[in-house]
């Protein structure tokens, strides 16, 4: 990635107060660049850009002209709580994109727009998931609305730049892991869920903990530092739509387990439940495209999973007493 590219750029990150917004801002600050966070729930500024009028006060906040425009506001969570929730995730995301893209094209359309893409967007059946795949299968039934929602995003990104001339993409993200990670037991990505329950097995003494399925699921894993990279170097050097930005490496949720058992210094047991949610069998985004267009994974240096997971253990063990019961199980 080129470090001076992003010196004083003015950069918009909608969604800015979430995991990913933390270590971007971080990130961002690092580099020299100008950003303004937007966030639904806490920050300097708070909005509902589920309201049009809303998010047009949002790109015109102070009168300033972006460069680029990072996108990631979004209902979402993991584990089961999409299953549930399909309606609701169906009406506030839809009308956060639209009314996103319209403000956009009004108010700063000089800017390049970066959409947080995910691999949920992907059909469901499909285990090595290549850009040309992305509209060629139903997706999967636990999260079909989350990322149907994901999916008009991209074609609206399309249809704007093909009918307004606008510039925008949307890199595709892999299972993200790290620092400031929702670690919720009910709505947490599978890493965060297991760092939570090893750590806190250890701190109380407890017998076992519960992973969920057989263990032989996989699950494509980054780091949030590396994603973070990955969509930076896409906003500064991808123009096309879509761009898959992972680690193209499939972990088995046995190994992760057994991995963060060791790290975390947990001595119980670890008890699978096959009778528990375990959503998609397997999943990995084919890279090619990334490596060719943009050099992804040769000109930036990713983490090894043991050393992200060090990375979030630490962090977590350094924060757990901020956290609520709930926060981590």
């Amino acid at each position: 990635m080129d470090k001076g590219f992003w010196k004083g750029k003015k950069i918009l990150i909608t969604g800015g107060t979430s995991f990913v917004g933390k270590n971007l801002t971080n990130k961002l600050k690092d580099l020299g660049a100008h950003y303004f966070v937007f966030g639904s729930k806490s920050g300097p500024i708070q909005f509902d850009l589920t309201k049009q009028a809303e998010a047009d006060k949002v790109m015109q906040h102070e009168g300033v002209k972006y460069d680029f425009i990072i996108h990631m506001a979004a209902l979402q969570h993991a584990a089961d709580w999409p299953m549930h929730h399909t309606g609701l995730q169906f009406h506030v995301n839809n009308a956060i994109h639209v009314n996103t893209l319209e403000a956009w094209r009004n108010f700063q359309s000089q800017a390049k727009f970066v959409a947080v893409g995910s691999s949920c967007c992907y059909p469901g059946a499909i285990p090595k998931l290549k850009e040309e795949d992305l509209h060629h299968g139903p997706l999967h039934d636990s999260v079909y609305s989350y990322g149907f929602t994901k999916l008009l995003l991209g074609v609206g990104i399309e249809a704007y730049k093909d009918q307004y001339k606008l510039r925008g993409t949307m890199p595709m993200f892999a299972t993200l892991y790290g620092p400031h990670d929702d670690f919720n037991i009910k709505t947490a990505h599978v890493v965060a869920a297991l760092v939570g329950k090893f750590c806190n097995a250890k701190k109380n003494n407890l017998p076992e903990v519960e992973v969920w399925g057989d263990g032989t699921q996989t699950r494509e894993l980054i780091f949030v530092e590396d994603q973070i990279d990955g969509l930076l170097m896409a906003a500064q050097n991808f123009e096309g739509n879509i761009l898959n930005i992972g680690t193209g490496i499939e972990t088995t949720i046995k190994e992760l387990a057994e991995t963060i058992k060791k790290m975390s210094g947990y001595q119980g047991k670890i008890v699978y439940n096959t009778n528990r949610f375990v959503g998609v069998k397997n999943k990995v985004l084919d890279i090619t495209k990334a490596k060719n267009e943009i050099g992804w994974t040769s000109k930036n240096k990713m983490h090894t999973l043991e050393e992200g997971l060090k990375k979030t253990i630490n962090w977590y063990e350094k924060n757990i007493d901020s956290m609520s019961h709930s926060s981590h199980g």
